[in-house]
């Protein structure tokens, strides 16, 4: 099998993710037939609508059979508790990645089920979507120019690892090769803390009592752009702070303790605290923006 083509895709729950890693596939020619496996046939119907997939089946066994690329696209603890079943029903040399937000339990499940003469399972974690979600919002540009952690450990199969990061370049992604642990320390600064930042600004809001249409009338581009994120999957969000609760606990604990130097010992808004760290936070916001 050429690395860069796979003759059946089969990703398991096509939503917005994963009808859009279809739509991409097929526009850049690395498959021949792209199957959608899923629970519910609305949803599979969504992705066939879309174009996300070819055709659709709610047996899962059915639908991993001749696959030689499994997707896997459900909620973390799906993917955790599914894993076992499908690396069985997985055909010998069939690669089985996922997009999952958290890795350290993901990949340690894949590995364990990853037999050499069977099928084998890297964890991958693209950084796209959007506060929407559902195949009918799918589109094949969803991952263009966004960065795609694949993950390595000890126990990588080399072969792979070379196959499943072939496919995220194809896909128009940047690659960035971490262990798992290391992956979802960083994820919880850069994107589970800033979930939970926006869901707490829009909690703040709601415990002003401030009218909601009044509200809705006077909020500007800063509000709208900080909160924007809050609108997306409330069962995703609860997995992946379940999930990675570790690491979002001590992320969590550094916003706080940054909140914190903005006020003295007072308690109270010093002009030279505040100079200061508007100052530094602007530094390190600069830096960031620069290629």
């Amino acid at each position: 099998m050429n690395q860069l083509f796979f003759p059946q895709i089969t990703i398991v729950g096509p939503g917005l993710l994963g009808s859009s890693l279809g739509l991409a596939a097929r526009e850049r020619g690395l498959c021949e037939k792209i199957v959608g496996v899923g629970r519910n046939q609305t949803s599979l119907d969504d992705a066939l609508r879309v174009e996300g997939v070819d055709t659709t089946t709610t047996d899962l066994e059915a639908g991993l059979a001749e696959a030689d690329l499994v997707v896997l696209c459900m909620p973390i603890c799906t993917i955790v508790q599914m894993l076992p079943q499908i690396m069985a029903a997985c055909k010998a040399g069939a690669l089985v990645t996922d997009v999952g937000s958290t890795k350290c339990s993901i990949v340690k499940t894949g590995q364990k089920f990853s037999k050499p003469n069977g099928a084998q399972f890297v964890g991958c974690h693209p950084m796209a979507g959007s506060e929407k979600f559902g195949a009918r919002f799918a589109r094949a540009d969803l991952y263009n120019e966004t960065t795609c952690y694949v993950t390595k450990t000890d126990a990588t199969d080399l072969k792979a690892f070379a196959q499943v990061s072939a496919l995220w370049r194809a896909l128009g992604t940047r690659l960035v090769v971490m262990r798992p642990d290391r992956h979802d320390g960083l994820a919880a600064m850069v994107s589970h803390l800033p979930h939970m930042i926006a869901v707490s600004m829009m909690k703040a809001m709601e415990l002003s009592g401030e009218d909601k249409n009044l509200v809705r009338g006077i909020i500007g581009n800063g509000f709208r752009d900080m909160t924007r994120v809050a609108a997306a999957n409330t069962h995703m969000w609860v997995d992946i702070g379940c999930d990675n609760q570790a690491a979002v606990r001590e992320a969590l604990s550094l916003f706080k303790e940054a909140l914190n130097d903005i006020v003295d010992a007072k308690g109270e808004i010093c002009e030279d605290k505040l100079r200061g760290f508007l100052e530094d936070a602007a530094e390190y916001r600069d830096f960031l923006a620069t290629s």
